[in-house]
């Protein structure tokens, strides 16, 4: 069966020096190991008079909320990826996207089609107006214009 233990830990530490600095921080630990494979998870939370963290310790890490009766995870961190629910952002600054799916605004039409959509799968742009008097669509096959009632009126490109 080879060596097994399990333990957990508290540590808490304060320190006020004369010289003026201060410090607090607990750490709560629990660590397993098995077949010579150890697994620690923990939190570290610290101030210094000037910062103060919180450091989470885990393969794995979630925030639960509970207060529904159900079980939801708002986000989960797993191997150095952010798995996010939803998400409302203000702004966001993002360096590289890389997009499996479809792009929709949330302001719709009269009929209540997206004013923009963005396929990444099919590789389309659709393009409306609020008033649902037409639409555009941009494809691989070309430029294509439909009026309210959905009928192709213009088309440039690839007409087979």
């Amino acid at each position: 069966m080879g060596d097994v233990s399990a333990s957990v830990e508290t540590v808490s530490r304060t320190v006020a020096g004369v010289d003026g600095k201060v410090s607090a921080m607990t750490t709560i630990k629990a660590e397993t190991i098995a077949g010579g494979r150890r697994v620690m998870a923990g939190l570290a939370l610290g101030s210094d008079g000037q910062t103060s963290e919180i450091l989470a310790y885990a393969q794995r890490f979630a925030i639960v909320d509970e207060s529904s009766g159900q079980m939801v995870l708002p986000f989960v961190v797993s191997n150095g990826q952010v798995f996010i629910s939803q998400a409302v952002i203000n702004t966001a600054f993002i360096q590289q996207i890389v997009a499996g799916m479809t792009i929709r605004s949330q302001a719709v039409n009269s009929q209540g089609l997206p004013l923009l959509e963005l396929n990444f799968v099919t590789g389309a742009v659709s393009i409306r107006g609020q008033d649902a008097n037409g639409s555009t669509l941009l494809n691989n096959g070309g430029l294509y214009v439909y009026d309210a009632a959905g009928i192709e009126r213009t088309a440039v490109g690839r007409l087979t």
